[in-house]
């Protein structure tokens, strides 16, 4: 995430790993934090996990 005096700041949520990871992880990782911002009530861009799944088909 960006620091607040960023321009990006609550623009994006970066994501990383220690290791290896594959795309089941990366799925889960998604649509938990899709699940999450959305029982918070966090305003968020939706559609995540589907596109990641796309990506991962091509």
């Amino acid at each position: 995430m960006a620091l607040p005096t960023e321009p990006a700041y609550g623009d994006f949520l970066r994501v990383a790993h220690m290791g290896h990871v594959n795309a089941h992880m990366v799925l889960g990782a998604l649509a938990t934090m899709e699940a999450g911002m959305t029982a918070l009530g966090i305003p968020h861009g939706k559609g995540a996990v589907e596109a990641a799944a796309a990506a991962f088909v091509k």
